[in-house]
């Protein structure tokens, strides 16, 4: 705006000093630079924005990850649960005692500590909840 007055006063003949006439010179110059500027602007203005949706895709990708690894997690106890649970119920324990219907042999001492271990690890369901 300071080039632009200058410029004006010195096409209404205006003096100027050598400093403003300097300026009026490189007006052009000035103009470019500033469009420039206004573009690099921009293109940093895009950047940044695509950086951030990079960075909320990752952590979405991240979140669900850990949620996959979690889910899996799960599954995995809840299937150790099912067969521990197993383990107390009669025939499942004759099935073990004998070796018979595929299960291995398995020595009542270690059956026992099956069971125990069942009853503690896996709680009592409410039926009525």
């Amino acid at each position: 705006l300071k080039l632009e007055d200058y410029k004006d006063r010195l096409k209404k003949g205006e003096a100027l000093n050598q400093d403003q006439l300097e300026a009026v010179e490189k007006y052009d110059e000035v103009v470019h630079n500033l469009e420039f500027a206004k573009e690099l602007q921009k293109t940093f203005s895009g950047l940044s924005q695509d950086l951030l949706k990079a960075q909320k895709k990752a952590q979405r990708r991240e979140s669900l990850l850990k949620l996959e690894a979690e889910k899996k997690k799960l599954r995995t106890i809840l299937q150790v649960q099912y067969v521990l649970q197993n383990f107390t119920q009669e025939h499942v324990q004759k099935d073990f005692k004998g070796g018979v219907n595929g299960a291995i042999y398995l020595p009542s001492k270690e059956l026992d500590y099956l069971i125990r271990f069942a009853k503690l690890s896996c709680p009592e369901r409410n039926e009525n909840l």
